[in-house]
């Protein structure tokens, strides 16, 4: 199947150049789907994206003898994003438009034994074509987890983790739900029993866990 043509500028904010697009790759297979120019970290990097991960490495000046060097490879595996969001910079106030800054990666590390911690990989281009591109790709790849829950039910009791349970859900745990798009109903449990007596009411089929 031939690959589809895209845009993609030859550094970040740069007029943009055509590039070829592989198809979709066949199961089992880490085909290229993207490849293209964002500054990560402050260096310019060539970034390729599959299905399966996301790799880059700094673009690397030529030698007085006309060749470069090696750089080494960064990979994000997908199975380990969460959430992909489009950086923008607004005004105090301002919710909805501003300026398209790149693109933001959060992703799952493991940090500790049954703990996980997140963080975030920013990709700055500032052509709103590319990162739009580059956006639904990844917006796809990430919809394509069929096993990800889209909707929760949550209980929180607040006399639990010596009564700061609900601090910690709606500072540290919620803000996270909605950075993956993960809607959820969300019950603080008031006596013994309350979370039992709700679900007995709920209809569960709405939700994914």
């Amino acid at each position: 199947m031939p690959g589809a043509a895209a845009r993609s500028p030859a550094r970040p904010g740069a007029p943009a150049r055509v590039l070829r697009l592989a198809a979709a790759p066949p199961a089992g297979r880490d085909e290229p789907l993207l490849r293209g120019i964002f500054e990560i970290g402050k260096r310019s990097c060539d970034v390729v994206l599959s299905a399966r991960r996301l790799r880059w490495s700094p673009i690397l000046p030529e030698s007085p003898t006309g060749g470069r060097g090696r750089s080494q490879e960064e990979i994000i595996e997908m199975k380990d994003v969460f959430s992909v969001k489009l950086k923008r910079r607004r005004f105090a106030g301002q919710k909805k438009g501003g300026t398209l800054l790149g693109i933001t990666i959060f992703k799952f590390l493991n940090k500790e034994e049954n703990k996980l911690t997140d963080c975030a990989v920013h990709l700055n281009n500032l052509s709103e074509d590319h990162c739009q591109l580059w956006f639904r790709h990844l917006k796809e790849i990430l919809n394509g987890f069929q096993n990800r829950p889209k909707s929760l039910k949550v209980f929180v009791n607040p006399s639990s983790h010596k009564r700061e349970a609900a601090h910690v859900y709606y500072e540290k745990v919620a803000p996270l739900f909605n950075l993956a798009d993960i809607k959820t109903d969300v019950t603080v449990t008031e006596y013994e029993g309350h979370a039992l007596s709700v679900l007995k009411e709920c209809d569960l089929q709405a939700f994914d866990g």
